[in-house]
Parts: structure tokens; sequence; C-alpha cells
């Protein structure tokens, strides 16, 4: 028998204006859409500054898994896609939010240059993939 697959609740209402779902849970497993650096209000947050973004997108996330109860340490695997080359400093200012978010606990992870993203003021989006808790 196949789990139920059962879209997020929406939150915002840019992501009534959208057609992906910010994620749906399959069974125990929730798969998160690529979240990018929109605010609550769907505009787009510090156009082309990197570290600010990425902090907008593990901020999405972080809502996104309260929605279903699930937390930023529930996550299994994290894919990171950025559209500038890391230098080591850009890395370890990334890394740094992302200890912000995650603390000392390590999901899985893939980072991925990329030429271009949907809109050209975004330069960082996140994708999750999770577990629900207990």
């Amino acid at each position: 028998m196949k789990p139920p697959i059962t879209p997020i609740p929406l939150h915002w209402d840019w992501e009534r204006d959208i057609p992906p779902a910010p994620g749906l849970v399959v069974g125990q497993m929730i798969y998160l859409s690529g979240q990018c650096a929109f605010d609550p209000g769907g505009k787009v947050v510090a156009p082309r500054d990197m570290i600010a973004q990425a902090d907008r997108c593990f901020a999405n996330i972080q809502d996104i898994l309260g929605r279903v109860g699930a937390s930023m340490t529930d996550i299994v695997k994290l894919t990171t896609y950025f559209t500038e080359p890391l230098s080591r400093e850009r890395a370890e200012q990334y890394w740094d939010v992302r200890r912000r978010y995650f603390g000392d606990y390590r999901p899985a992870s893939t980072g991925v240059q990329v030429a271009s993203l949907i809109l050209p003021e975004l330069v960082v989006e996140i994708e999750a993939i999770a577990r629900l808790p207990g």
C-alpha cells in the first residue's frame, strides 16, 4: 500500500500564486520545495546578497517544517544551489548562517553551483528532506 501524499498547508498569501506546494508529507518523510529568499509578503530579501538570502531561506524552511510539527534537526538532507562561486571565506560565511539554524547538528548535504535561479536577484536556493518527528 502506498503511503498517502499530503501537501504542507499554505501560510503566506504568495504561496497560493505559485504552482509548487511548499512541501509534501509522504509517509514519515517531508520533501520541501526549494526555498528562495522570499519574505512573508513574497518580496525578494536582500537582492544578490548570498548571506542574507541564505538566512531567509533557512527561516522559510524552519517555518514550513513547523507547520507539520518538525524542526531543523529533523532534516536528513539539504541541497543548496549557489549562483556565485564560493571562496573559502564565502563558504565560511554561509556555514556561519547555517550553524545559527542547526547548531551542532549536521544533516547530509550537497552544494551545487548553478548559472541562475528563477529570478536574477536570487543567488541561493535551498531544498530539504526531513522526517516527521516521533
